[in-house]
């Protein structure tokens, strides 16, 4: 098992870290596993206690991606965060939450969340011109990329990989 930590920095409230495994690492790519022991929460979508995420993570895309599974292994949904200057460690990543989310439903319905949290960030000057551009232009090509994108990323999906856990929050 390999201990590994993932930092994710947010425009509007503390960093945040979170004990991960690492699958795969390589230049300007890595993959965690997380294996959540408590019920979750996005938007109005639960994640169930035993829950696994496989995250993914490149230092050249404005977005990172998790797949999210029950514990029976069975797809929940995929996750697309908008965000920026992802940063591949040996022992750690970090990347800054650009606020807004893609979520994915396991039949291919897309939903855009935190749009309301990104339009207060925006009101407080939390956000620059250059960032709003950016997160426009991700949501943009995520929209229309989403499923080629997910394609690629099922070598690392339960049932694909050994079984190993790590403990911590879900991140």
């Amino acid at each position: 098992m390999n201990d590994y930590i993932e930092i994710k920095l947010h425009k509007n409230k503390p960093p945040q870290q979170f004990c991960c495994t690492l699958l795969h690492r390589e230049p300007g790519y890595a993959v965690l596993r997380y294996v959540s022991n408590e019920p979750g929460q996005i938007a109005d979508i639960r994640i169930g206690a035993g829950s696994t995420t496989v995250a993914h993570y490149w230092s050249g895309r404005p977005y990172v991606v998790w797949r999210m599974f029950d514990r029976t292994g069975r797809l929940i949904g995929t996750l697309f965060h908008i965000c920026a200057d992802v940063r591949i460690f040996a022992d750690h990543l970090s990347y800054e939450d650009l606020l807004l989310d893609i979520w994915i439903d396991p039949g291919g319905a897309l939903r855009i969340l935190d749009e309301d949290e990104l339009h207060a960030c925006t009101a407080r000057g939390l956000l620059s011109a250059e960032e709003l551009q950016r997160i426009g232009q991700a949501q943009q090509h995520v929209t229309v990329a989403h499923a080629g994108i997910i394609a690629a990323l099922t070598a690392f999906e339960p049932g694909n990989q050994p079984e190993r856990t790590c403990s911590g929050p879900s991140s």
